[in-house]
């Protein structure tokens, strides 16, 4: 949660996707004015520069093919955005793009991943493919920039998929306790019903 002088403002994961939910506080009750989510694959994230004297807001962001970046922008447009650092880029993200899809587990659990790969990869099964997963202790594995994932995998028109297994913490404790002790497998079996070659 971050607040500047007009707006409270909510960090959310649905779907393992980050958005940032805008509320504004009048005649005595706070109303939803928008949502910030951003592009698939990018987490953003929101603090006040001075919350009691303005809706000025630091926008910090990164993703799979991102670098963490740091931006200045107004809680009542945080679209337009003015970047004023970004950490150097590890590798050349240029068409490669990120989607989430979801898997059918063995229980019928849908289970999201996402799949980062040029956009002009075949799609026949050929491109090799890194699958990565975590699904434990309750944390949540959200995109995040990793400049040897790009460097040597993407760069060489590979792919890279991320599943979020039970046992993280993506749709809250649930799905962590639906994978513990004796249940331990279903964290296999969301794992293994992610494809390994996109199609």
């Amino acid at each position: 949660v971050a607040e500047t002088r007009n707006f409270l403002i909510v960090s959310v994961l649905d779907d393992v996707v980050s958005a940032c939910r805008f509320w504004r506080y009048a005649d005595g009750a706070f109303s939803l004015e928008r949502t910030f989510q951003g592009e698939i694959g990018v987490v953003p994230g929101v603090s006040g520069v001075d919350a009691q004297e303005s809706d000025a807001i630091w926008v910090t962001s990164d993703g799979y093919t991102k670098p963490p970046t740091l931006a200045l922008a107004d809680a009542s447009d945080p679209d337009a955005q003015e970047e004023l650092k970004a950490l150097p880029a590890m590798f050349d993200a240029a068409g490669v793009k990120t989607e989430q899809h979801f898997a059918t587990s063995a229980d019928g659990t849908k289970v999201p991943y996402f799949l980062v790969m040029r956009a002009d990869a075949p799609r026949d099964g050929s491109t090799p493919t890194i699958l990565y997963g975590y699904g434990g202790f309750e944390v949540s594995l959200t995109p995040g920039y990793s400049g040897g994932v790009g460097a040597a995998w993407l760069e060489k028109g590979y792919a890279y998929v991320q599943a979020n297994i039970r046992g993280g913490g993506e749709y809250g404790p649930s799905w962590h306790q639906a994978a513990l002790k004796e249940k331990r497998h279903k964290a296999y079996e969301d794992f293994e019903a992610v494809p390994l070659r996109p199609a």
